[in-house]
């Protein structure tokens, strides 16, 4: 394949994982607006032109014309029952009882939402009161919405009526024009466009004021079934038979609720698919959002007065003092690789330092440029290609010191860290050091956003994890190790990609301690693109997966490590993050809302104090403010991102995908804080 043809497929990759993510957003923000449309009503009586004049002069159907509204009388001796259900079963049974008793039949009006809660409740009107119109799908009053929410609330209604029962019907009631005193220029209107549709209006008069040839039209509140009784009894006393709506208006009860179509099936079954998909995500997001925020804001109190308690701890012994080796396992690192190992052979260590450069098989200069610069106390060994483990194990079985430190070829030292980083060894049971990795290049945006991700979230959780002694990962850019504990576990393991969090976690099922060493400072290559960034946190998240299933057996052992870190990572870094696209997409559309002020005062709220948290975090790291005016735009581009990497992480793994090494591309460790020694070539560069 031509190079050219690699980079293009290359590039396509981050844009096809944002257009990915963007279809889950639009997905869920399209379910949430469907669930808002179709959702309980919240308006009230319309607001429309004044009443008509004569409203004595309608019948009970209206029929709609472009300029003329056409409406006959209801059949001599009889007067229409229509019953409004509102949706309580107590009051639905005691009124379907009283029809009963008095052997009567009625017009039963629905709302889509009903029918698609409770299947049975169509069928239940059928038999206690012989048909069946609509109200809508919601319950708002179609007469106060506009024309295209009109055609949605009568169309998801419809559907859900053929679902539900296999029927559809003509038969419309708009709530708040019941009576025939509602009927104004905004209930013609709808009529209007109901009739487009198939639909006739109904409107008649309430229960005590009905006569002869009239529509009674009844709600089911609590006083429904007293005065549908009260309605029944007078009638049967004057003589009017009760009757269907579509016998008072003469029309053929055949056409009333017809049996739904082959089309009009499948319509309805989309239809109501996706309104019940809008309406589980509705309840997924009011179930998870408070929640996860009293989760979120609890992790950060905790996290705030643990790592304040860490940096203010004093060392209970003296340092641990004696020879150290350094590995450094080296796979294509030319561009850096001068730069790690003279700020290695500057590190103020007088007790003997040996670096041991592992080269695993490069196919650049790296092994050359190592050779050739001929630093005192270097050493390289060579092997075939067989990845960072097997580089670090080579190293592992030379080293003769006892205590060894692992760093990643891309990673610069200053002079101090190794001896902040060996220190916590004048412990027996400390088994492995953490150090604080920072980002090297900081003048992109990209570059602070992972700065402000390093500080914030990696070195803060460190701080608390080690607080409760259950870090789960000692990064492979700045660790010390017992060499003792290393052997021990059986070296550097291969069974995951994320082999620091597995042998972190190794080390500590075996009952070896984890520290964190704040001042340990190296300065590591950040990826510098989005598409190298995908790979590395993709390779991060998958590892993380792999290393606890693989240690799974750890939260019944009593440790730390298995009762809180390995929970801890997996909540933090894997559910949080599956379940952020809700929230955000919940937040995007409660802007939309008529609940908009408080759901920006909500995230304004949040905003700030995410950006607290992250001051907090910078100070205890002696870290300038001044990065965190890109914290916002983290919040609205960069976690979208994490979120992705975390959903295709987590379905590589339920897939059994397994994943290979991602090899990062290296610029070069150029651009060096003060104080950190360069070799030759980068001194000039800069």
């Amino acid at each position: 394949m031509p190079a050219s043809a690699g980079r293009r497929r290359a590039a396509a990759r981050p844009v096809t994982r944002w257009l990915v993510l963007a279809s889950l957003l639009v997905g869920l923000l399209a379910s949430l607006a469907l669930e808002g449309l179709l959702g309980p009503a919240h308006s009230g009586r319309s607001t429309g032109p004044p009443a008509l004049p004569d409203p004595g002069r309608l019948g009970p159907v209206l029929e709609t014309g472009d300029d003329a509204v056409r409406s006959a009388p209801g059949t001599p001796g009889t007067v229409g029952i229509a019953l409004v259900d509102t949706g309580s079963d107590a009051v639905r049974e005691e009124v379907a009882r009283t029809l009963s008793r008095h052997r009567v039949p009625a017009t039963w009006f629905l709302s889509g939402r009903a029918v698609l809660d409770d299947r049975d409740v169509a069928a239940d009107a059928r038999v206690a009161g012989g048909e069946v119109g609509v109200t809508g799908f919601s319950g708002h009053d179609l007469a106060a919405l506009p024309a295209w929410r009109t055609r949605v609330e009568l169309s998801s209604a419809q559907a859900a009526l053929a679902t539900a029962a296999g029927i559809t019907t003509p038969l419309l009631l708009v709530p708040s024009s019941a009576t025939r005193d509602r009927v104004d220029l905004a209930t013609i209107d709808t009529a209007r466009q109901a009739a487009q549709q198939g639909y006739v209006l109904v409107s008649g008069n309430a229960p005590e004021a009905a006569g002869e040839g009239d529509l009674a039209v009844l709600v089911l509140d609590r006083t429904a079934p007293a005065r549908l009784d009260a309605l029944l009894s007078r009638l049967s006393a004057a003589g009017i038979r009760p009757v269907t709506v579509s016998e008072l208006a003469g029309m053929d009860p055949g056409s009333v609720n017809r049996p739904a179509g082959r089309w009009a099936r499948v319509h309805a079954v989309a239809v109501t698919t996706a309104v019940r998909s809008a309406s589980a995500v509705t309840a997924l997001v009011d179930l998870l959002f408070l929640p996860l925020a009293a989760l979120m804001t609890a992790r950060a109190v905790i996290a705030v007065v643990l790592a304040v308690a860490h940096s203010r701890r004093r060392p209970t012994s003296r340092p641990w003092t004696g020879p150290v080796t350094v590995i450094v396992p080296a796979y294509n690192e030319a561009a850096g690789i001068e730069a790690a190992l003279s700020s290695l052979v500057g590190s103020h260590w007088p007790y003997g330092l040996s670096v041991i450069v592992v080269d695993d098989g490069s196919t650049d200069e790296t092994a050359d440029i190592v050779a050739r610069l001929g630093l005192r106390g270097v050493y390289l060994l060579r092997q075939i290609n067989q990845g960072k483990p097997a580089a670090l194990n080579a190293g592992l079985a030379v080293t003769t010191t006892d205590v060894v430190v692992l760093v990643d070829g891309d990673t610069m030292f200053q002079p101090d860290t190794i001896a902040e980083l060996v220190a916590p060894f004048s412990d027996p049971r400390v088994g492995a050091v953490s150090g604080n990795a920072k980002v090297l290049d900081r003048t992109t945006l990209l570059g602070r956003w992972q700065h402000i991700e390093y500080v914030m979230g990696f070195n803060l959780d460190r701080r608390l994890l080690a607080s409760v002694g259950a870090i789960a990962t000692v990064p492979g850019a700045v660790g010390g190790f017992h060499t003792g504990a290393l052997r021990e576990v059986g070296g550097v393991s291969d069974d995951t990609i994320a082999e620091d969090t597995d042998l972190t976690i190794a080390l500590q099922r075996a009952g070896w301690r984890v520290a964190y060493q704040d001042q340990a400072i190296a300065w590591t290559e950040a990826p510098s693109t989005l598409g190298d960034l995908w790979r590395q946190r993709y390779r991060w998240c998958y590892g993380t997966l792999q290393a606890t299933w693989k240690h799974r057996r750890a939260v019944v052992e009593g440790r730390s490590i298995g009762l809180i870190g390995l929970p801890y990572a997996l909540v933090f870094q894997v559910v949080v993050a599956l379940l952020g696209p809700v929230v955000d997409v919940a937040a995007l559309y409660g802007l939309l809302t008529s609940q908009a002020r408080a759901v920006a005062m909500a995230w304004l709220g949040f905003s700030a104090a995410h950006l607290m948290l992250a001051a907090v975090a910078f100070r205890l790291d002696r870290e300038p403010l001044r990065p965190l005016w890109a914290a916002p735009l983290q919040q609205l581009v960069y976690r979208q991102l994490m979120y992705l990497v975390v959903v295709q992480s987590v379905a590589a793994a339920l897939a059994g995908t397994r994943l290979r090494w991602h090899k990062l591309r290296r610029l070069g460790l150029a651009g060096a804080p003060a104080g950190v020694a360069l070799g030759p070539r980068q001194a000039r560069d800069r």
